[in-house]
Parts: C-alpha cells; structure tokens; sequence
C-alpha cells in the first residue's frame, strides 16, 4: 500500500465503550475550551500558508503542554493534538492530495476475485432496480435510465471477462481519484540538542453534507513556542497519476477505483480460439 489515508485506517483506532469515550470527550472539550489562546500574526510569526479550509485551528503557548498529557493517549475523532512535546518554531500550512493506493503485488488473488465479485453484484442490482421503473419513467428518464442500464451492462460483461481469468490481468484499486484534499502543517521544532527537526500532519477536516451544511466541527491544537515562533528559520525546501493512466480499464466502485489491465506477457500471447 502506498501513500497517506489507511485503506484500514478504521480498524487501526482504539474503542472505546460510549460512557468511556463520552466522559474524555467532555474533558477534552473543556480543557480545550479554557485553556488560553494565541492569537496567530502573519507579519510578526514565522508562518506561511492558508488553514481556512480546514477545522478550526487553536494555537496554544508550548507553557500549557503538560495540562493536555492526560488525554495523550485519547483516540479522539474530533479533537487532535498536533505536535503535543514538539512545540512549533516555524509553520507552513498547505494543501494535500491524501489517498491510498494498492498495487497488484498488495491484491491476493482472492481479494482480487472478491473486489471483482463485488463490484459485479453491485452493477447487477444497480440494471435491476432501473429496469423495474422503466415502465413507470416520463420518455426523457426513461431514455436517460436506459442508457446507464447499457452503460452498466457494458462494464458487466468487460469485469466478467476477467474474472474468468484474473491471472491475465494486472490490477490496482485506490481511492486517488476522488480527489480527498487535507489542510497539511508542516512544522519545525527544536530538538532537546538545539538542532532543529521537521514533521508534518494532516489536521482534522470539518464534516459537510452534500449541500455544504457543517455536520460535526472539528479542531487541532498546535502548540507553539512563544520565543522561536517570531524569529526567521530556513525554509524546507507523481508517479501516482502516471502509473493509475496506464489502466486501459478504469471503473468507479462506491469510494474506490478498480483498475485492470493486461499483463505484458499476456499481451503476447495468441488470442484465445
């Protein structure tokens, strides 16, 4: 697998029980909620970038880290502490493509029938659930749903054809083209020797509907070192696209894309009689 965003990211999260989780959250919440703010300043701060896009951003003085070491180990979905020990001389906010990738030597051949099979049995419900309101459409939905149905029927019969031999087939199956874009901070902090280390995290996204209405807000505490933070510091200074272009066969499937093509050696062999 390749890239940023876990295609098991999920299953990589701590549980909690919901009283459990519901009690950190509210002393996560107030802790946030009281503890002081800094006011960022573009001209006095070495900082550059815009974070608008993103959820809302505090910037606590580094003095305050040791209120937060409790709730170190908290999973929290909607409050993350970005550079908690770490705090940041020098930001940069920027935006990044965030996407997970796997190749053909990541897919099993199981899991390469299965992801098959399964984007097979979604078009065959997709045909028939249009099938069944041809009848009752007006002409122009009814002319627009009989063109998804060939559509769908098209993509049945290419998917069929290699499933029936899957070996001839290189694939790959990512997320990358729906274009999932993250608010990135890189940040520069000073290490225990006096040198200086970078790092960068993604920060927490607030969550919208379809219409663009925000569904739950989100937050991430920067901490920041009141001293360093006003002093200049040197700048830190795809193949992804390329490799997914080169899949004759590209097919949405839900939130992922499924990609095959023949392999070179399968190429060259005569056509089946």
């Amino acid at each position: 697998m390749e890239e940023t965003e876990d295609f098991a990211s999920h299953a990589k999260r701590k549980h909690y029980d919901p009283q459990t989780y519901a009690r950190l959250l509210a002393d996560f919440t107030q802790l946030m909620e009281e503890v002081p703010k800094l006011r960022p300043n573009r001209d006095a701060w070495d900082i550059e970038g815009d974070w608008a896009a993103t959820g809302t951003i505090f910037f606590v003085d580094a003095v305050h880290q040791p209120l937060f070491e409790p709730l170190r180990a908290f999973d929290c979905r909607t409050i993350k502490l970005v550079n908690l020990d770490r705090p940041a001389v020098r930001l940069t906010f920027y935006r990044k493509h965030r996407y997970w990738l796997l190749k053909d030597k990541d897919l099993p051949p199981a899991e390469k029938i299965n992801q098959i099979q399964t984007y097979l049995n979604d078009l065959l419900v997709k045909c028939q659930v249009l099938a069944q309101k041809l009848a009752v459409l007006p002409a122009p939905k009814r002319a627009e749903a009989s063109g998804k149905i060939g559509l769908y029927q098209q993509q049945i019969q290419q998917w069929e054809a290699i499933l029936a031999t899957p070996e001839r087939y290189e694939m790959a199956l990512s997320n990358y083209s729906r274009q999932h874009m993250y608010v990135t901070v890189n940040y520069k902090y000073r290490l225990d020797s006096g040198d200086f280390a970078n790092e960068q995290e993604h920060l927490l996204n607030t969550q919208r509907d379809r219409l663009g209405n925000i569904t739950q807000n989100r937050y991430n505490i920067l901490f920041i070192d009141p001293v360093e933070i006003h002093r200049e510091h040197p700048y830190q200074n795809r193949e992804v696209e390329g490799y997914l272009a080169n899949f004759s066969i590209q097919s949405e499937a839900g939130k992922h894309t499924l990609y095959a093509r023949l392999r070179l050696e399968a190429n060259s062999q005569p056509p089946l009689v």
